[in-house]
């Protein structure tokens, strides 16, 4: 068929029927009636002369050739933010979606250059869309792999193939314990610390050998996939673990938590930028985020 523009708005509520799985969440994200969701579909299936989806009481699914439609229009919609985002750079201004990934807990980091980097890029001329998505590592590494992310910041304990990383500055992360645990009153009467490894440790899954080599400890009575967990269990007073120097800031002053042997137990990490290896380098919109975000850190 020719594509006009209304082929083109069935085929975006097409495209996000199929990437939501459903009426449901399509419904959400368009804003329309189921009853309008499927009068688009049908019109859509009548203009190209085939069944692109079973809907009904079974749930909704695509069909092999609705599989095959969808993958078209995929890149076709890539094919049109393409030439969208090259003739506005031919006028000097930069279009389109951005889409950040960060690790959590980096907010309360005074060295993280984020927030200078994106005032940075706001003052270029531009209409852009700004996403960011927070993710433990793994989760930005796939999502860096798949396409759903341009780039990343984040602390990277296990890198990939296929995505390339550059470090920015470095994170140090210390061992607490909080008000209620034995070692809370020992370290404020200047007591010495006995063994660590005989206190429940909390773990984060995503630094599981890391944290359990730091203090010889062989395992671990907890685990976490973020900070904000990890400081939970912390400040229950049963726990020890670790935490960034600048997060557990906050308890330190109001005297919730303590730092246990902090010359000993010094876990640094590298916070990098993480890029896909090859699919962002004629990104317009990526290079210039990635030049502001070098700009911000090296003013730091």
């Amino acid at each position: 068929m020719n594509v006009d523009n209304i082929d083109l708005r069935l085929l975006r509520v097409f495209h996000t029927l199929a990437e939501s799985g459903g009426f449901a969440g399509a419904q959400a994200k368009l804003g329309l009636t189921p009853s309008t969701l499927s009068i688009h579909l049908s019109n859509l299936e009548q203009r190209l002369g085939m069944t692109l989806c079973e809907r009904g009481r079974n749930g909704f699914r695509l069909t092999e050739k609705g599989e095959r439609v969808h993958r078209a229009t995929k890149r076709l919609f890539h094919a049109l933010d393409d030439f969208r985002i090259e003739t506005a750079s031919l006028r000097g201004r930069l279009v389109g979606e951005l889409t950040i990934g960060l690790v959590d807990s980096t907010v309360t980091d005074s060295r993280s250059p984020i927030a200078a980097a994106i005032n940075r890029f706001e003052q270029r001329d531009n209409e852009v869309h700004i996403r960011l998505a927070v993710d433990r590592p793994s989760g930005l590494n796939h999502a860096l792999l798949d396409g759903r992310l341009n780039l990343a910041v984040a602390v990277f304990p296990h890198h990939v193939a296929g995505v390339e990383y550059e470090t920015l500055y470095t994170e140090t992360s210390l061992l607490y314990c909080g008000q209620g645990h034995p070692l809370y009153e020992r370290i404020g009467a200047g007591l010495e610390v006995p063994d660590v490894t005989r206190y429940h440790f909390v773990a984060r899954a995503y630094s599981l050998e890391r944290d359990l080599a730091a203090i010889g400890q062989a395992n671990h009575k907890a685990s976490v996939e973020n900070m904000e967990a990890q400081a939970h269990l912390i400040l229950s007073g049963q726990f020890i673990g670790f935490l960034p120097e600048h997060y557990a800031a906050q308890w330190i002053a109001a005297e919730r938590m303590r730092a246990v042997q902090p010359d000993r137990y010094r876990m640094p990490s590298d916070i990098a930028l993480a890029l896909p290896a090859a699919a962002t380098r004629s990104n317009q919109l990526v290079r210039a985020f990635c030049d502001d975000l070098r700009a911000a850190n090296a003013a730091r």
